[in-house]
């Protein structure tokens, strides 16, 4: 009976763990949870689900909520544009190097980007 139920709704474990991450994601500050959930719909018509990048997401909205940042400070104020370099580094970081050929120097560009916006975000210079 457990497969039959499974096979109709999926996977209950993947539920149950998604479900307490949701929690988590509810404790956040009210914007820091609203912007998160937005992200996250918006990365899910990209064919992002439940992955590292999403995890990493928060892990960085909770760090930075602690600081006292406001959320708009983390993203910037067009959070889809954030959310498109989130994914486009979530992609070359998956890809071996010898498939990207030319690429290679945007992942090398995204990455250093993103380093000095985490220097930003922690105020480290």
């Amino acid at each position: 009976m457990k497969k039959f139920i499974e096979l109709i709704i999926g996977d209950l474990e993947s539920k149950k763990e998604y479900k307490a991450f949701m929690k988590k994601v509810n404790s956040l500050p009210k914007d820091y949870a609203f912007v998160f959930k937005k992200i996250q719909k918006y990365m899910w018509n990209f064919g992002y689900g439940f992955g590292e990048e999403i995890i990493n997401l928060y892990e960085l909205f909770e760090a930075s909520s602690a600081e006292g940042m406001h959320v708009l400070d983390v993203t910037g104020e067009d959070v889809a544009a954030f959310a498109d370099e989130l994914m486009a580094a979530s992609k070359l970081g998956e890809e071996p190097a010898s498939i990207l050929g030319g690429q290679v120097d945007m992942k090398k560009d995204i990455e250093s980007r993103v380093e000095q916006q985490v220097k930003i975000w922690t105020n480290k210079k």
